[in-house]
């Protein structure tokens, strides 16, 4: 028995450290159970058990459990809240929650920010008859300089 509770803190030792600081500091603020209260009664849920059921996949999605693109078909799915209510829940959360560890949820689920480089623009030459007429050699509406 000891070995395997000895096993279970390596384990768990491990896991916390690959989890961002701002991720853990977010888990235990007190600001997340406030925040997903107001979202699951700003979108009609009251009951304390579904308040429950967001908070603990939310509380996945913090720890590496479940990837916030899949939290929307847990809401969906797992939970049987339904698609228009799931998706108004999973925008709210995204929003609200998610939006300010983003980079931190991107490097605990191993994603690289796709940053598009701008395109290298083509020399485009005009048609020979769209080319402006050669300037004249004189410009006989400039007064000269005293």
């Amino acid at each position: 028995m000891p070995e395997k509770k000895l096993l279970v803190e390596k384990l768990t030792k491990k896991i916390l450290e690959e989890i961002p600081r701002e991720l853990l500091e977010l888990f235990y603020s007190e600001e997340l159970p406030l925040k997903i209260s107001n979202i699951c009664l700003d979108c009609g849920l009251e009951e304390e058990k579904d308040l429950e059921k967001v908070g603990t996949l939310v509380g996945k999605v913090l720890y590496g459990g479940l990837s916030p693109e899949k939290l929307l078909d847990a809401l969906k799915k797992e939970e049987g809240f339904p698609s228009i209510r799931a998706a108004k829940i999973f925008r709210e959360i995204d929003g609200q929650i998610f939006s300010s560890v983003r980079a931190s949820l991107n490097k605990l689920y191993k994603k690289e920010e796709i940053i598009e480089k701008p395109r290298a623009r083509k020399e485009v030459t005009p048609l020979p008859s769209e080319k402006p007429p050669p300037p004249k050699k004189t410009d006989v509406y400039r007064e000269p300089i005293e």
